[in-house]
């Protein structure tokens, strides 16, 4: 059971008295929630006890004010009511298809002010432009040392240093490394006996399997990363793990405790 609810009612009664204005967004948002239909606004209620406020009146002090002086427990109960949030799902819904309706929105398109809003996203796993920059550069330039002693020991051919600064090139670099590994297996295989202080085939091929193992497990997954991270990035300084079109800025609410 509801207590009774004038649709109409948009006076206002201060110490004087005033009347809303016609344009004023009051009547607007009036308006709208008198819109909805009661099927959406109303819940089923216990016939017994005192009445509740109706939902219409308390949807517009969410929204708005309202013309009633209603205890602060009232509101935050309507408002954290299951009812009360699907109410202002479906009046979202309603509010979209009356600005349609209107011709204030095209139907494939939003038009919103530039109000930051704070997303759904983790806010420590943050990704910084100029600190994968820092790091990228540091793994490029390890890279070309590591392409440098392959170059000259022969080991790998017709790759360029500028491709061996990529992920691509780096697995370019596996390959052949892997396939000189393997050429010294069945030549260290063909051997009759070790050499007087040792198989130098033995040497190289253990140097060569500690770089076929740092290019696996560090530098091509790495620089994997740094390419994708850097694709993400586009014009902004950073963005998170967990929401890609989020992009982090001064808030508020500073939850790290350090300006970030």
């Amino acid at each position: 059971m509801y207590q009774n609810y004038i649709a109409g009612q948009t006076a206002l009664t201060l110490n004087l008295d005033f009347s809303i204005p016609k344009n004023h967004l009051a009547q607007v948002i009036s308006t709208f929630v008198d819109s909805i239909p009661d099927k959406v606004l109303l819940e089923d209620k216990s016939v017994t006890g005192r009445p509740a406020y109706h939902p219409a009146m308390m949807l517009k002090i969410l929204l708005f004010a309202g013309g009633k002086h209603i205890s602060y427990h009232t509101i935050n109960n309507f408002r954290s009511s299951k009812h009360a949030n699907q109410l202002i799902k479906q009046s979202f819904v309603y509010f979209t298809n009356l600005l349609q309706a209107e011709g204030l929105i095209k139907k494939d398109a939003i038009f919103i002010d530039g109000t930051k809003i704070e997303a759904d996203a983790n806010k420590y796993t943050f990704v910084w432009k100029r600190a994968v920059e820092k790091f990228h550069a540091k793994l490029k330039t390890s890279a070309i040392k590591l392409y440098d002693e392959l170059i000259q020991t022969e080991v790998i051919q017709a790759i360029t240093e500028e491709e061996a600064q990529t992920s691509y090139g780096l697995a370019m670099i596996a390959r052949q490394t892997e396939a000189t590994t393997k050429q010294l297996d069945k030549e260290i295989a063909a051997e009759p006996q070790t050499p007087l202080g040792g198989s130098t085939k033995k040497r190289q091929r253990r140097s060569l399997k500690k770089v076929l193992h740092k290019l696996r497990k560090d530098l091509i997954p790495r620089s994997k990363k740094y390419e994708v991270a850097t694709e993400i990035f586009g014009e902004r300084n950073s963005y998170s793990k967990t929401d890609h079109d989020a992009t982090f800025m001064h808030m508020k609410k500073d939850h790290m405790k350090n300006g970030e």
